[in-house]
């Protein structure tokens, strides 16, 4: 039985990864037409819009997606009870957001759009309902681990985002504004296209369960911090440089983080695969499963930013031409950060399955509040080099902190975590062996 569970877990991380594989692949395509297209000022506005309302939405929708898992995990509420309250708070999140919008947009909005004509801040704004249903109902296929759907739903959006902007860009010949219509018209296709998968896992519909409901915010409030905290400590560098310097700017700094998110895919999707088997665990089971886990990301992601800093620059100007340059320098100075954060998106996924969120609370708060503070003291003295600096250092103190919590409360060494042994590298090279086997085999006539 654990060597049916152990498989399935393989099969579920491999096939989340090989989608997020198709994500990146279409990803950068869609990046590298944008930024040859739209050129660096409007490349970085466009980055602006479409940022501004996954902001918004996570200062929204109070952390409802972890706890969509934890209460179809672990407190065995139906799925379809949480699936219909999650569609009745997208619509009232989607109102507040778009009512906070036309109060006070002006004065929460223009310092960092770089005066955008509202029009294309209002187009922008259309993704908040879409974003939403994403959020919580991709967590309702994690929570059934329903992966097939899940990596389906991922494909689709990747795939259709490149032909939206091949489309809008290359054949319609548009520019800034058919490049958004684009993005919200294949979002707002693969969402309606998740409604109907979640649909067909558990019927649900415009109803509202208080009890649950009441259960589901208390949860939530937990993760939120913690959400909310981690997306700005992620995003903050990229305001704070629309707000200190200029789109051009912006447009170099995102395509350095879009050349690292390869990266981010290995921990991130294993962390999705392991999250609800967690959630699911004793806490010694839990403790020993992340433990394992944590040291096999940290070394995949390691051997992937070595790759990166051997031939990053060279993939740079290949895909984005020489006038992103510039966008060298803060890649390479990323690269130790991300390796330390592929720590902490395993360990936090161990807290927030215990109900333990507060951890993750402190580690992203006090990580925040340093980036922020040395963003704004390195960015006016070295551009966004400056802000690439504040991020490895900020990741390194968030995944510092949870290690240290964790050690104490599982009673791991810090080796078992973050180190691959002897056996585990004996491990690799049999499936290497194994898998050379098989491949041999199935070219053998």
């Amino acid at each position: 039985m654990k060597r049916t569970a152990s498989g399935n877990m393989v099969r579920d991380i491999a096939g989340l990864i090989g989608s997020r594989f198709m994500l990146v692949v279409f990803g950068f395509g869609a990046g590298i037409i944008t930024a040859r297209v739209l050129g660096p000022h409007d490349r970085g506005l466009f980055t602006l819009l479409i940022t501004l309302p996954q902001t918004l939405v996570t200062f929204a929708k109070m952390g409802v997606a972890q706890a969509n898992v934890y209460y179809v995990r672990r407190a065995n509420v139906p799925v379809s009870t949480v699936a219909s309250n999650s569609l009745v708070l997208t619509f009232v999140v989607s109102l507040a957001v778009l009512a906070a919008c036309s109060v006070a947009g002006h004065w929460i909005i223009d310092p960092f759009v770089d005066g955008a004509p509202w029009s294309y801040v209002w187009l922008a704004l259309v993704l908040v309902p879409f974003l939403l249903i994403e959020s919580y109902f991709m967590a309702i296929l994690q929570a059934v681990e329903a992966f097939g759907a899940y990596n389906l739903q991922s494909i689709i959006k990747a795939v259709l985002s490149f032909v939206g902007i091949a489309t809008a860009l290359l054949l319609a010949h548009g520019k800034l504004w058919e490049a958004l219509v684009s993005q919200v018209s294949v979002l707002a296709t693969c969402n309606l296209w998740l409604l109907i998968q979640c649909y067909r896992v558990a019927p649900f519909g415009l109803r509202w369960n208080q009890r649950v409901g009441r259960g589901t915010l208390s949860f939530g409030a937990k993760s939120y911090a913690q959400t909310l905290a981690a997306h700005l400590h992620y995003r903050i560098d990229l305001y704070l440089i629309a707000l200190l310097l200029t789109p051009e700017q912006v447009a170099f700094y995102s395509i350095a983080v879009n050349m690292t998110n390869p990266i981010l895919q290995i921990p991130d999707a294993i962390g999705t695969v392991i999250f609800p088997k967690l959630a699911g665990s004793s806490d010694q089971a839990a403790h020993e499963r992340t433990a394992v886990t944590c040291r096999h990301t940290l070394f995949a992601t390691l051997v992937a930013a070595v790759f990166y800093a051997g031939v990053g620059s060279q993939l740079m100007v290949l895909f984005y031409g020489s006038r992103y340059a510039p966008a060298i320098a803060p890649m390479f100075m990323m690269l130790p950060g991300i390796i330390m954060i592929s720590m902490y998106q395993i360990l936090s996924r161990n807290f927030t399955s215990r109900n333990r969120q507060q951890i993750n609370i402190v580690a992203a708060g006090v990580a925040l509040a340093v980036n922020a503070g040395a963003n704004l003291l390195l960015i006016p003295r070295l551009g966004i080099v400056g802000a690439a600096l504040s991020t490895a250092i900020s990741y390194s103190l968030a995944a510092g902190i949870l290690l240290a919590v964790f050690v104490r409360e599982s009673g791991r060494r810090v080796r078992d975590t973050v180190l691959v042994g002897t056996g585990d590298l004996a491990r690799y090279g049999q499936l290497l062996m194994a898998t050379g086997t098989r491949l041999r085999r199935s070219g053998t006539p």
